[in-house]
């Protein structure tokens, strides 16, 4: 617009000038016819006197007309700037700099040109962002499948080969060898429940991670849950001597979960707890409120405390990923799938709440999960899940 409005002006100037210059030659020309027909002078020092008047005239005009042509030069020159600085800028948008901007603002269609280019860079820098972190999200995403992948073969193939090999050993005559037919049974029995056990932790696993699991959200006496875990697996300890400790909330403090996977988490980390406790151990289960009176977000924090070996700092971060084991050869052979501590980081995290945990080696371990006090509503529920499908 500023382009355009300039050089409109320079052309009425130039139009006037001329115009100008017209009306003066005119007048001087008939002063001088008036002067002729008045007095009787030379010719000669006619033409003089027009000339000089003329070349006055001219004079006078190139100066006024001067300014205007070093303005437009200026501005040409300012034109031819901006003009070089855009085209550089598309240059480097070209070469993939979405980061480059164009510095300095003007008006008319220059400006917005500017603005709208500028507007362009921004949208294209985000949209590579965006596709930066999605791809490095899917390469996560593949490489968590990968390793699920292979776990999930390497722990089917042990139970599987046993089972076969002991089938086939019993089928090539060893079934009516009465020594070893019943032992070789139970071995066949036992990696059977194995796979039962990886099979169902599978599951219950894939459901959590989408979103599948239909949970059913209520509000339960924090004790009740406690004592009705402990109820469940007070049978198994007793066997090994291991005293169950319930450590009481509050009697009226309640939590806002699905009780079924409560009980899940809860048996999760007992089992956990009681393998690893030495004979005639102590695990001790209890909760306590968290936050001060008047929180906006009240929580319930659970924990589950054993006199077990410790684990080493360094292992800590590790634990609750899927198949992540402190000793591979000791959990197997104590029946663990690797897939209980993933459950209850998913189970506690689809229900608004958290895991973590304390350790240290020969003075036992401490795991905690976090429950809410009140719903926290189907926002919440979604960021969750986008964060348990991209972990």
């Amino acid at each position: 617009m500023t382009a355009r409005i300039f050089s409109k002006l320079i052309l009425s100037l130039v139009a006037v000038l001329a115009l100008a210059l017209i009306a003066v030659d005119y007048l001087v020309t008939r002063r001088v016819h008036q002067t002729l027909l008045d007095l009787t002078v030379p010719a000669t020092a006619i033409d003089a006197q027009v000339a000089a008047i003329r070349n006055s005239v001219l004079l006078s005009t190139a100066l006024a007309f001067l300014p205007f042509v070093i303005l437009a030069a200026v501005f040409a020159r300012y034109i031819s700037g901006r003009l070089g600085s855009i085209i550089d800028f598309t240059r480097q948008l070209a070469e993939g700099n979405f980061r480059a901007r164009l510095r300095g603002s003007s008006r008319g269609e220059l400006g917005l040109l500017s603005t709208k280019l500028n507007e362009t860079s921004e949208k294209l820098e985000f949209m590579l962002a965006r596709l930066e972190t999605e791809h490095a999200e899917l390469e996560k995403l593949e490489n968590i499948r990968k390793d699920f992948v292979i776990n999930v073969s390497h722990e089917l193939r042990t139970p599987l080969a046993s089972i076969q090999g002991y089938t086939e050993t019993l089928l090539d005559g060893a079934l009516h060898d009465p020594v070893n037919n019943l032992k070789f049974l139970n071995i066949i029995r036992q990696n059977a429940e194995r796979l039962a056990r990886l099979t169902a932790d599978l599951l219950t696993l894939s459901r959590a991670e989408l979103n599948q699991q239909e949970l059913k959200f209520a509000s339960y006496y924090v004790n009740r849950l406690l004592t009705d875990n402990l109820d469940g697996m007070r049978p198994i300890a007793q066997r090994r001597g291991i005293e169950l400790v319930l450590e009481r909330a509050p009697e009226d403090a309640e939590v806002f979960c699905d009780a079924e996977a409560v009980h899940q988490i809860l048996t999760n980390l007992l089992d956990n707890a009681i393998k690893y406790t030495p004979d005639a151990g102590t695990v001790t289960v209890g909760a306590r409120p968290l936050g001060a009176p008047g929180d906006a977000s009240p929580r319930v924090e659970f924990f589950v405390r054993d006199t077990g070996p410790g684990i080493p700092a360094d292992e800590l971060p590790r634990l609750f990923e899927r198949f992540y084991r402190v000793d591979k050869a000791r959990s197997r052979a104590l029946g663990g799938t690797g897939l209980g501590l993933a459950i209850v980081k998913h189970l506690a995290r689809s229900q608004g709440g958290e895991v973590r945990v304390e350790s240290q080696v020969d003075k036992g371990s401490a795991f905690f999960f976090t429950l809410p006090v009140q719903d926290l509503g189907l926002a919440h529920a979604d960021a969750v899940q986008r964060e348990l499908t991209a972990s």
